[in-house]
């Protein structure tokens, strides 16, 4: 009789099935985000993968008033195409600076089309007045400069706020030698080191130029993926967050005990019940991280699945309880299994 009982525990199989919680999320989510300091953060997240393709940082100066100005209307229209607008960032410090870089380009060329159309000053002592307003220019630029470098040296201004104060020397510095040059210039009539100096004026003016021009490049937010852009408004005043989730795949992120990560493979299915949509639906798994980590006070790793069926925006970030189905086993193993599951927790 125990012999018959044993024979066929031995020979009853039965479906070893894993029971997790995890979360509903877009195959790919881009994100903008704006910090209390002011600096913004863009990134691009694989969820199948489980890795960041892109991540990048723009900071801004403190003081500085940067606004992110949104162009797509949400709430009209929620659907992003790759490579469309989503709006700009605006700085006034960067903006600023631009302005003033083109200004004294623009002065530069007008001084070196005049010292290479033959010209000379008429007037001597406007060329002398120059001079000497330059040099009171450097002066006080000097002194504001020493100021600064004490206030950086005592970390009350950044890095940035530091270079901008030393390049702002530097050209107070190149005008007084424009200015004297000129002046050498009205009295000997010898301009060749002046031209000389204005070109390699003009040159690092235009340099600057396209350092800013790439940066502000920047500030163009354009959306890397199609998806539907939603807005958090439930942040902070001084933080923003903008996100494009791309809906075309969509990924359960499940967490897997350690012991039992052997006994999943890819291509397993899964089922969940959505609230959301208010029925069953399944997927398959398509990745496992052997990356092992801390989650409810148990050793886990992640593994990833895809779901099959089209399901609504509500699903997305829902939280569900997930069954994956492993292979086919004897009722002995299965209790062999169970033991060891509970003894290794």
């Amino acid at each position: 009789m125990l012999s018959g009982m044993y024979y066929a525990t031995v020979n009853i199989s039965t479906v070893y099935t894993i029971h997790s919680r995890g979360m509903v999320l877009p195959g790919k989510a881009w994100e903008l985000q704006r910090f209390a300091d002011g600096n913004f953060i863009t990134l691009l997240k694989d969820n199948f993968k489980g890795i960041t393709d892109r991540f990048n940082v723009t900071e801004f100066s403190r003081g500085d008033v940067v606004e992110f100005r949104l162009l797509h209307n949400a709430e009209e229209n929620p659907w992003i195409r790759q490579g469309d607008t989503l709006g700009y960032i605006n700085s006034n410090e960067e903006q600023r600076r631009y302005r003033q870089l083109q200004d004294e380009l623009e002065v530069l060329q007008a001084e070196l089309l005049f010292y290479t159309t033959g010209q000379k000053p008429e007037d001597i002592e406007v060329s002398w007045e120059k001079l000497k307003l330059a040099e009171q220019d450097l002066k006080t630029e000097t002194l504001l400069f020493q100021r600064n470098q004490v206030l950086y040296e005592d970390s009350v201004i950044s890095k940035r706020e530091h270079e901008i104060f030393e390049n702002t020397l530097k050209l107070k510095e190149a005008e007084l030698q424009i200015r004297s040059a000129e002046y050498t210039s009205a009295i000997t009539g010898d301009k060749p080191e002046q031209e000389l100096l204005i070109r390699s004026k003009i040159i690092q003016t235009t340099n600057q130029l396209e350092k800013i021009s790439e940066r502000l490049s920047y500030f163009t937010v354009i959306s890397p993926i199609d998806g539907i852009l939603k807005k958090n408004i439930d942040l902070l005043p001084d933080r923003m967050q903008l996100t494009v989730w791309d809906t075309s795949r969509l990924a359960v992120v499940i967490p897997i005990e350690v012991f039992e990560k052997k006994f999943i493979k890819l291509g397993n299915e899964i089922s969940f019940y959505s609230l959301s949509e208010k029925t069953y639906l399944t997927g398959k798994i398509t990745s496992i991280n052997n990356l092992v980590q801390q989650s409810n006070n148990k050793q886990v790793v992640f593994a990833t699945a895809e779901v099959d069926e089209n399901i609504s925006l509500e699903t997305l970030g829902e939280l569900v309880e997930v069954k994956i189905l492993g292979e086919e086993i004897s009722l002995k193993e299965y209790v062999h299994r169970i033991i060891n599951k509970t003894i290794s927790r």
